[in-house]
């Protein structure tokens, strides 16, 4: 009987072959990616919110 190495397990969503290296990469790009403080946040949501209401 053969077994089978299945690297490419899914990482990140159900249904969806991804490798663990392509997982990492993809967080590697998203850590490189703008990040905010809280009240940045905040005031982006609240400029965000008052847009949608107009």
């Amino acid at each position: 009987m053969k077994t089978k190495k299945n690297n490419s397990d899914n990482l990140a969503k159900p249904g969806k072959s991804m490798s663990q290296k392509k997982f990492v990469s993809i967080i590697k790009d998203a850590e490189e990616g703008t990040f905010y403080t809280l009240e940045e946040s905040k005031k982006h949501f609240e400029e965000w919110r008052s847009q949608r209401k107009k």
